[in-house]
């Protein structure tokens, strides 16, 4: 797995963490990959790594940061007067430099430019710091890999929020679907914390119960859920149990302008939505995402940019520990998240 990286990649920078590596490759777009043993955690198209489509988008997998929102009016997903989607360079194929590198740490950045819908053209520096985890798993007979990120967004310019909206959103991408369940805890009652308003119909694929939900994850259809800032989220997650494997993302909710993110019209507006995650279902693509989201900050009636701060814990193991360190971690339980999960 690291020499297929190593060959993509010659600044490939990789840390031990717990029983696994956490891989940060500036030369694919900063993407953030983790192994455990001889496993690729994350979704990986290693194909499409070595022969980019110089146009079409190149969707290899890992975490990435994207700049929001994909839709509406403030759209980077779609140029002027065009409905044709589209990633710009600045993400799609732009790499980045390393700026600082330490024992457990790195920060890589490069500056780019990005046009919205709104024919606003703006100079930003974007920057991603990450750091390996230790994890604490005395007790348990488990294996498992962590780390937390700052993503940002800088302004290097004045742009009015009236012309210009940004937001940081990290997507981390896995592999599968099919009897996999994707789950939330929030502070709230969890029936309340579900912005359905992107595409498809997710309703019969969500389940609450309390101040948790649970999304069962497969088919055909591309689905794609929010978790409302309102609702108080602390952290949404995925239990493969063909992979033995459990994923969990958090990120604080911290001061500034939430705004919509969604891939649509968005017809009420680009504040008519104020998620902290998202979780997507690729369907028939075979993989799903895990995402965060980071408010706006404005500064006299500017967009000064966006700073996101993550924290992904992977864990490798049978069903009984990884259900105990749930329960001992973040008071979830497993059994509850299997029946949330079944079938309607």
């Amino acid at each position: 797995m690291n020499n297929q990286l190593k060959e993509l990649d010659s600044e490939l920078v990789e840390f031990k963490s717990g029983d696994g590596m956490v891989y940060v490759s500036p030369g694919l777009q900063g993407r953030i990959f983790c192994g455990i043993d001889e496993m690729m955690i994350h979704q990986f198209d290693a194909e499409l790594a070595s022969a980019p489509d110089p146009i079409e988008f190149n969707n290899i997998g890992g975490n990435s940061l994207w700049p929001a929102p994909e839709g509406g009016r403030f759209a980077f997903n779609y140029p002027p007067n065009s409905d044709e989607w589209l990633v710009q360079p600045a993400i799609n194929s732009q790499c980045l430099s390393i700026v600082e590198q330490h024992e457990s740490s790195v920060i890589i950045g490069k500056k780019i430019e990005l046009l919205n819908r709104n024919n606003c053209r703006a100079e930003l520096l974007l920057r991603r710091e990450i750091t390996v985890n230790e994890i604490d798993l005395a007790g348990f007979d488990l294996q498992g890999v962590a780390y937390s990120t700052q993503d940002s967004f800088s302004a290097l310019g004045e742009y009015p929020v009236d012309d210009f909206l940004l937001a940081s959103w990290s997507l981390e991408q896995f592999p599968g679907g099919e009897g996999i369940v994707a789950f939330g805890k929030v502070g709230g009652k969890a029936a309340d914390c579900i912005n359905d308003d992107f595409y498809g119909d997710a309703g019969t694929r969500l389940s609450f119960d309390d101040n948790m939900f649970a999304f069962r994850l497969g088919g055909v259809e591309r689905l794609q859920i929010g978790i409302k800032r309102s609702s108080q989220p602390e952290l949404i997650g995925a239990y493969d149990p063909a992979r033995s494997l459990l994923m969990i993302r958090e990120t604080p909710l911290i001061e500034g302008k939430y705004i919509n993110i969604a891939d649509n019209e968005q017809p009420d507006g680009p504040f008519s939505a104020e998620d902290v995650f998202s979780i997507f279902n690729g369907g028939e693509l075979g993989f799903f995402e895990l995402e965060t989201i980071a408010p706006m900050a404005v500064e006299n009636g500017l967009c000064a940019g966006s700073q996101l701060e993550s924290k992904t814990t992977i864990l490798r193991g049978e069903r009984e520990p990884l259900a105990q360190y749930l329960k001992s971690k973040f008071n979830i339980n497993m059994d509850l998240l299997k029946e949330l999960g079944r079938p309607a």
